[in-house]
């Protein structure tokens, strides 16, 4: 990276120690195997001139591809210039955004990481095989009020309060203790928050594989702010992921999943893989629970059967919510024989094509 800062200042941008320093940490926050974050991080750090994008994007595709460097340009030195006069760089606003004119860039950028949008207003025609990275805190902030509405019920347990909840007589009889009897300090006991149990169904079949990982970057969001989360994937079959989505980063969580996961992007038998965790997982299933089904529904297992598994499923838990990806496109129409199946057992069948569909997640909690 220094080195790179080093080639870019050869070539007339202004790249200094403290850019240098800054590119070094921008990239240790991010993924490295991704070009186009590696890409806009540098250009917003290392490019403070629309005159220096060319010489950029040239500099940034001959570096990093281990190519040929084009030679610095040759400077003439006047020597009546006055070396002790200071010059002043000024930064362009961050308010200024891409040239609209810039073919060079385009070569450089991956497709997927369009500029124009914000995170923070996405369009309920925005998919979420096409989300951008600059989105995915959008998706921590729908993990935050799901937990939140999760933990919004009281449970029966009581703990002590300063302030709120009925008077404890008996922890005000064992404080006077402390004062010769007398009950100076009357403890309260309010209704602590029970937190419900979270499961996640993934469907990772082939079918899936455009959905599959935005999705699961929101199981793993949620996984991050409470523990009660049961995480699967399935295809062809089932495997519980719960283990492997605990660890701290996201792409760590990904390298262990796939590791422990041999059916991806294979076959759909939706009906034998719910039969498989509800053999095998049948103690995390209560009236506390809330299962959530990630799937666009093309069974090739027997309907019967999954339509049996779901209604077993339904009488252990409290809600069964089945998102599909193919129910926000246009014309969509539940004839997959799966969703036939499936539908009399689903207590809600919400699309989850965008980011503005998951917001209705929480309210769905709350119900």
């Amino acid at each position: 990276m220094t080195r790179f800062c080093r080639v870019l200042r050869g070539h007339g941008l202004l790249v200094g120690p403290q850019e240098t320093a800054d590119a070094i940490r921008a990239v240790s926050h991010i993924d490295l195997m991704t070009e186009g974050r590696v890409y806009w991080s540098l250009r917003a750090l290392l490019v403070s001139r629309q005159e220096h994008l060319a010489a950029f994007d040239r500099l940034f595709a001959q570096f990093w591809n281990f190519l040929p460097l084009d030679a610095p340009p040759h400077r003439e030195v006047d020597p009546t210039a006055d070396f002790g006069q200071t010059r002043t760089v000024g930064r362009l606003p961050r308010g200024i955004g891409v040239p609209e004119d810039d073919p060079e860039s385009k070569d450089t950028v991956i497709q997927l990481l369009r500029s124009g949008a914000s995170a923070r207003r996405v369009t309920s025609a925005r998919d979420l095989s096409t989300l951008r990275g600059d989105d995915l805190p959008e998706l921590s902030r729908i993990a935050a009020r799901m937990v939140r509405a999760l933990a919004s019920r009281p449970g029966r347990r009581r703990k002590r309060d300063r302030r709120k909840g009925v008077p404890d007589l008996r922890g005000a009889m064992r404080l006077s203790l402390s004062t010769g009897g007398d009950p100076i300090r009357l403890p309260r006991l309010r209704r602590a928050p029970r937190v419900p149990r979270l499961m996640l169904l993934l469907d990772v079949s082939g079918s899936m594989d455009r959905y599959a990982l935005l999705l699961l970057q929101l199981a793993f969001a949620v996984g991050q702010r409470t523990k009660r989360v049961e995480t699967f994937v399935f295809s062809t079959e089932a495997t519980r992921v719960t283990r492997e989505m605990s660890v701290p980063s996201f792409g760590e969580a990904l390298r262990r999943i796939s590791a422990a996961v041999s059916h991806w992007s294979g076959g759909t038998r939706i009906g034998e893989s719910v039969a498989s965790i509800n053999a095998s997982c049948e103690h995390v299933q209560d009236r506390f629970t809330t299962v959530f089904l990630l799937s666009d529904g093309w069974e090739t297992g027997d309907p019967a059967t999954l339509a049996r598994e779901l209604a077993r499923m339904r009488l252990r838990v409290r809600k069964l919510i089945w998102l599909n990806p193919m129910a926000g496109t246009k014309d969509f129409q539940p004839l997959a024989r799966g969703l036939r199946a499936a539908m009399p057992h689903v207590d809600h069948f919400i699309p989850a094509s965008s980011v503005e569909h998951l917001k209705r997640l929480p309210a769905l909690l709350r119900s």
